[in-house]
């Protein structure tokens, strides 16, 4: 799992006002709660709402309903603008998390 390319995507679908799920990217709910904590606690999108609960505090939710991307997720963009030449939405995004 390209955790880079993941919060790639999530950025830009978000900056394009875009709600991105977890059945987007094929993620276990674990897997995919972790990702949204690291952009929320890295300040590069606020909003970003994840639920922990119950023994082990696994995940029980994460949303990105009301996420809006900070300047600092507009920063981790323009410095991964390589990418970008590459991304091309949500609708292809399984097979180009696999290049």
């Amino acid at each position: 799992m390209n955790r880079k390319k993941i919060i790639y995507s999530i950025l830009k679908e978000i900056q394009q006002g875009n709600e991105p799920k977890r059945d987007d990217y094929g993620l276990e709910l674990e897997q995919w709660g972790e990702i949204c904590e690291l952009i929320r606690d890295e300040g590069l999108a606020s909003n970003v709402v994840v639920q922990r609960g119950g023994i082990g505090n696994k995940v029980v939710y994460a949303w990105l309903s009301k996420a809006k991307i900070t300047f600092k997720g507009l920063d981790f963009l323009e410095e991964n603008s390589a990418l970008a030449k590459t991304y091309k939405g949500l609708k292809k995004i399984r097979d180009w998390l696999k290049l």
